[in-house]
């Protein structure tokens, strides 16, 4: 059976959830340690999103580690829909978080420049906080677009005339 690059249950697919809690863990410490983020709702949401990004992923990680070890297929036993469902529940948060956190950092550092009047402001902090939340968005996409692919087996249906 082929396996489908990023799937539930394959090393590619573990390598995803790896790098998606290393990416949020990073994102929640740059957000944690930057100086007046709780002031601003969208890094406040952020900061929310991305704990439950590293839970998702962590527990996720998990069960790959686990179908690894035991040699199971997760599309068998019904739980790539699983994995599908909260990939995209999880992105779509991650994906508003990041976006509006973004939006804010471009809005302090370059509409109103509160970076340059009020120094005490960690805004490089903010954005490599937003920077490595729209990684580890980023790859839960990807675990997500091949975790709805079902490998196909090498064997070809033969049609009789």
């Amino acid at each position: 059976m082929k396996d489908i690059v990023g799937s539930p249950g394959t090393w590619s697919g573990l390598a995803l959830r790896v790098s998606q809690v290393v990416c949020a863990t990073g994102s929640l410490v740059a957000m944690a340690t930057a100086f007046g983020a709780s002031n601003y709702s969208a890094y406040t949401y952020l900061t929310f999103v991305m704990c439950f990004e590293i839970l998702w992923s962590f527990a996720l990680m998990c069960v790959d580690i686990h179908a690894l070890k035991h040699n199971w297929d997760l599309h068998r036993i019904g739980m790539a829909w699983i994995y599908l469902l909260g990939d995209w529940l999880f992105g779509l948060g991650a994906f508003t978080a990041a976006s509006a956190a973004g939006a804010l950092d471009i809005l302090m550092e370059r509409d109103v420049h509160f970076c340059s009047t009020y120094p005490y402001l960690a805004c490089s902090g903010y954005r490599i906080s937003v920077i490595l939340a729209c990684m580890a968005w980023s790859f839960l996409a990807a675990s997500a677009a091949s975790s709805n692919n079902r490998p196909h087996s090498a064997k070809k249906p033969v049609l009789v005339h």
